[in-house]
């Protein structure tokens, strides 16, 4: 049986944190989305649905490294705290997935293709039918909220054992280690 390692390696490192950047980055761009008939929204809707693409690319090869390489819960953790911490990142595997899976199909079903960063367009998979762009819209968009609660655990539970608990754990995850944490 292969053993746990007690830290994050490089791969998985540079997933979290590309990920983490890029799921920002979409969520803004949601955010600032202008009006249909206002200058730049396709612009900026592209750049999301390229973003949104990008998360979904990275995220399987994140989970895929993750199963392959797994890491032992810090020592520090409680029973209760390493459920509901591998709790919380399944979770956030699984919105990771939705979240784009839903907002293309949603935006397929609407009869929209993707312009992936200006490199190619994919058509849409699916015919234009309401009765699935509806479901997938909200889906995509109730999604978000669920993003929002568990990146906030995530962070918040973070900020706690790095701030209160002190014991290393967001240490783990961070790029900038020191020599002695290798």
């Amino acid at each position: 049986m292969k053993s746990l390692s007690a830290k994050y390696g490089s791969a998985a490192m540079t997933l979290h944190w590309v990920v983490a950047f890029l799921l920002a980055a979409a969520l803004i761009l949601a955010w600032v989305l202008p009006r249909k008939s206002a200058p730049g929204y396709d612009a900026i809707l592209e750049l999301h649905k390229s973003i949104g693409i990008l998360v979904l690319v990275l995220v399987v090869p994140r989970l895929l490294w993750r199963l392959g390489n797994p890491v032992a819960p810090a020592a520090s953790l409680t029973p209760l705290e390493t459920r509901l911490s591998e709790l919380t990142h399944w979770a956030l595997y699984a919105i990771m997935l939705l979240i784009p899976l839903t907002g293309y199909l949603f935006s397929s079903a609407l009869g929209q293709a993707l312009d992936f960063f200006d490199l190619f367009k994919a058509g849409s998979p699916l015919p234009t039918d309401p009765s699935v762009s509806g479901p997938m819209e909200f889906l995509h968009k109730t999604g978000q909220y669920a993003i929002y609660g568990f990146v906030g655990l995530h962070v918040l539970a973070a900020l706690y054992h790095h701030f209160v608990k002190r014991d290393g754990v967001l240490q783990r995850m961070l790029p900038l280690r020191s020599a002695g944490d290798d």
